[in-house]
């Protein structure tokens, strides 16, 4: 009699903790399933009676963090093709707020590629700005050691701001670099 009671306390015991377990993991999958959905686009679809139906669907290859969209490259683009690129999206090239999205980014991208962000020196030497009006002066910078350093080696300077290549480094920093060389490249919208 003992021992079938302390067979079923134990039985109850393991259902029990198997059920916290399982409520633990669906807890953990909805931040990231719910996140995935901020990234929602639409597709219309018609009806031979003339209605139109809208539909939500997942754009395919967007990833979303802090309330924002993003989307990496698979091919590499010159800095104003790759904005042009983005903006065909309804987004632009990254434009990096905090440490914690420059963190994120640092964890995506593929650490032997370079990758355009959305800083770029239009009018005068030294006078960063950001693709979507943003206040440069506002940010936060993440230079690399000795960056921007607008090393001549080619005609046209270096202009454009990128996400520095690095296997050494936890954190992505940036690099200043000519706006014509191919780069893979991040656009960003809000969710």
């Amino acid at each position: 009699g003992v021992l079938v009671l302390l067979l079923l306390i134990l039985l109850m015991v393991t259902v029990t903790k198997g059920i916290d377990f399982k409520l633990s993991l669906i807890a953990a999958n909805s931040h990231s399933l719910s996140s995935s959905f901020l990234c929602l686009g639409f597709q219309t679809q018609g009806a031979t009676t003339g209605q139109v139906v809208i539909l939500p669907r997942l754009v395919p290859g967007w990833v979303s963090f802090q309330s924002s969209c993003y989307r990496l490259s698979t091919t590499a683009a010159a800095w104003s093709e790759a904005e042009e690129r983005c903006r065909e999206q309804g987004a632009h090239l990254v434009v990096l707020n905090n440490v914690e999205e420059l963190d994120y980014i640092s964890k995506v991208v593929h650490i032997k590629y370079h990758y355009w962000i959305g800083l770029v020196e239009r009018e005068h030497e030294g006078q960063w700005s950001w693709v979507d009006g943003t206040d440069f002066n506002s940010t936060q910078t993440f230079w690399d050691d000795g960056q921007p350093d607008n090393w001549d080696w080619s005609e046209n300077g270096e202009d454009c701001a990128q996400i520095h290549a690095s296997e050494r480094r936890k954190r992505k920093m940036w690099n200043d670099a000519d706006c014509h060389l191919p780069n893979k490249y991040v656009c960003k919208t809000r969710a």
